[in-house]
């Protein structure tokens, strides 16, 4: 029987009556696959103190085995989350049955919304490279695309480097698909869309953008005040595809788009960091700046065993930026925790700071980070 194979192969304490007989339902009817992973496994986070423990995936077959596979495994009270591309940087999830996504491949373009239908498990990248030769884009420029899934962007909200111009996930959605443990199935304005346990994405409507007819990168160092000179471009309502300060004073602009609007653009946000002393730096190579900026990645100091990394994003008005940066760096200093910051998405009213940090030779997190957030 598939129980008693099961066992003997995974002797891991995972398997209830109640599950096996699922799990024999779903293999029996051949809707899915069923196998033994590590949860996160590909995960930093086995690395500083947290352990990755091991659980039950499911692969279903096709759209249809997925949606029974979730009506089978909802009926039974068993618990069960979803997973998407599978490199999260999350916290090892408690669940002991994983639903693998990558099932749900729809891609197909409507023609007459301009609109891409696309299911919750295909990659950004993937998504990206489908619209492409129909001369469209999602602008959704993810330095994970390539596993990062639709789902699961819309789940945490991701955002890319040209946000400025495209927003974040949510905002660039204008349907979800989803299926709840009935086995009920509807789409959902996305303005009113909130993920929950009780719902799960089966697929999304994303509004297509034509490809821009171009892009140009250009970084200026030198400002005295880059939160001032922000506040000013936020103020003057010019919001380029990017634009952003890092921790060592150096703003970074992307504008994308129509040559002519885009120049005026880049012109005006020019000429206002030089009246705040900015000088541009010529020599950048716009082509590995745009390639850095998509790869940066708070958490390589993870690769390392002993190490720990993060990244927190909160915002704050311009009146308490600067606050919530000394108090970050003086926090991070007294940790022995090396900090890098970005200043994004200005507003009239303030901005959000990503904050990046990494710590050397720590056994478990350092739970004042999230206290501090």
């Amino acid at each position: 029987m598939f129980a008693l194979s099961w066992m003997g192969r995974h002797s891991i304490g995972l398997m209830s009556v109640n599950i096996d007989n699922q799990l024999q339902q779903l293999i029996g009817a051949g809707l899915a696959t069923v196998d033994v992973r590590d949860v996160r496994g590909w995960s930093p986070w086995h690395q500083h103190g947290v352990r990755a423990e091991r659980a039950i995936f499911v692969t279903p077959r096709d759209r249809s085995a997925f949606v029974k596979t979730v009506e089978i495994l909802s009926g039974s009270g068993i618990s069960y989350e979803l997973v998407g591309g599978g490199k999260s940087t999350s916290r090892p999830s408690a669940a002991k049955v994983f639903i693998d996504t990558k099932c749900l491949d729809l891609l197909t373009i409507d023609p007459e919304t301009q609109e891409l239908v696309a299911g919750a498990g295909v990659a950004i990248d993937t998504a990206e490279a489908f619209v492409a030769p129909h001369g469209w884009t999602l602008g959704q420029w993810l330095g994970s695309g390539s596993t990062a899934t639709i789902g699961g962007a819309i789940v945490t909200n991701a955002s890319g480097v040209l946000d400025g111009r495209y927003g974040s996930f949510r905002d660039a959605i204008s349907f979800v698909e989803t299926i709840d443990q009935t086995g009920s199935i509807s789409w959902v304005d996305a303005s009113t869309f909130r993920p929950g346990d009780d719902v799960h994405i089966l697929g999304a409507r994303v509004p297509l953008w034509l490809s821009p007819d171009g892009r140009a990168v250009a970084r200026f160092t030198g400002v005295i005040d880059p939160f001032a000179a922000l506040r000013q471009i936020a103020t003057a309502r010019l919001a380029p595809a990017h634009i952003s300060v890092n921790h060592l004073g150096e703003i970074t602009v992307i504008v994308e788009g129509e040559p002519h609007l885009e120049t005026a653009r880049y012109q005006l946000i020019a000429a206002i960091l030089q009246k705040h002393g900015a000088v541009q730096d010529i020599t950048l190579n716009q082509t590995q700046q745009w390639d850095s900026l998509l790869m940066a990645n708070p958490w390589s100091a993870n690769a390392a065993r002993g190490a720990w990394a993060d990244r927190i994003t909160q915002s704050a008005p311009w009146s308490e930026v600067k606050l919530h940066v000394e108090t970050w760096s003086k926090r991070a200093k007294s940790a022995g925790a090396e900090l890098k910051w970005r200043a994004v998405k200005p507003t009239p009213s303030g901005v959000q700071l990503v904050i990046d940090i990494s710590i050397s030779g720590i056994e478990s997190e350092p739970l004042w980070l999230y206290e501090m957030a």
